[in-house]
């Protein structure tokens, strides 16, 4: 396998990862953009690079990983374990998450290795993995750092984890059942020339499956899109993200579009979720 230090990958990505994160901390604006694809724009209804629709089957062998050399590299993955932690609460029938993806600060243009998770009955629970042996494991289903949401398949992983985006604004509470023919997909943003498919910021982020979470009018602001995501056992499940910052601060961002200086919880993200029938 030909990879090199994470510090190699392009110039204008990392500079991109930097810029984004000072923006994370109101202390820099970014190009303005609008809607709901990232900080930019999905460029395609199911909320990432327009990868075909899947049928979300269940799996229990490994899948390569397309492009996995420049994916280690352009993506600043690690071959270390990320310190952040994560814990969950009882919520209704499923549970709120709350996830440590500080990744390093936010100032930090080689950022620690994403977070891993799986979900389990008794809530979202770290798996110890580095960003490199995450490439060839199918033990977790989920990944987080600053504002980027991985999840396991296509170009993140060898699993089959994927994800749909409801139309519309759904009522997370009011969904109880998983809707007929979600449009589900892999979490591909590499093009077959293994070029990076951004998600519309400008910034270099990757369109992955769930990059529609978040839009940036000048902050993290939530878009409160709900998502149906398909594990690899073929259970199925409902989340929404629904904080980027602590509660004050992003009550702010989604009033104003700005957020304070300073300390204001970056990156220390809140998930609803719950398995569905």
């Amino acid at each position: 396998m030909r990879r090199s230090s994470p510090t190699s990958a392009p110039a204008l990505l990392a500079a991109g990862f930097a810029l984004l994160a000072l923006c994370a901390c109101g202390s820099d604006d970014p190009p303005d953009s609008s809607g709901a694809g990232g900080a930019g724009g999905s460029p395609s209804a199911e909320g990432g690079g327009g990868a075909a629709p899947d049928q979300g089957t269940a799996c229990s062998e490994p899948t390569p990983v397309p492009c996995e050399d420049e994916v280690f590299q352009q993506m600043s993955l690690q071959s270390t374990v990320a310190s952040g932690e994560i814990r969950s609460e009882p919520d209704g029938d499923g549970f709120r998450s709350f996830v440590d993806a500080t990744a390093g600060g936010a100032f930090s243009a080689d950022p620690d290795a994403y977070v891993y998770a799986r979900f389990t009955d008794g809530g979202l629970e770290k798996v110890e993995i580095s960003d490199e042996d995450a490439l060839g494991s199918m033990g977790w289903d989920i990944a987080f750092r600053r504002y980027v949401v991985r999840i396991n398949s296509g170009h993140s992983g060898p699993s089959c984890v994927t994800a749909a985006r409801l139309p519309g604004t759904p009522d997370y509470d009011a969904l109880t059942e998983v809707p007929a023919d979600p449009r589900l997909r892999r979490d591909e943003y590499f093009t077959d020339s293994c070029d990076l498919i951004p998600d519309g910021s400008g910034m270099g982020a990757p369109a992955t499956a769930l990059s529609s979470y978040w839009t940036y009018p000048g902050c993290v602001q939530m878009t409160g899109l709900v998502y149906v995501v398909a594990l690899a056992d073929g259970r199925r499940l409902k989340l929404t993200v629904t904080h980027f910052y602590n509660e004050e601060v992003q009550a702010q961002c989604q009033e104003t579009g700005t957020v304070p200086m300073g300390d204001n919880g970056s990156a220390n993200l809140q998930i609803r979720w719950a398995f569905l029938p």
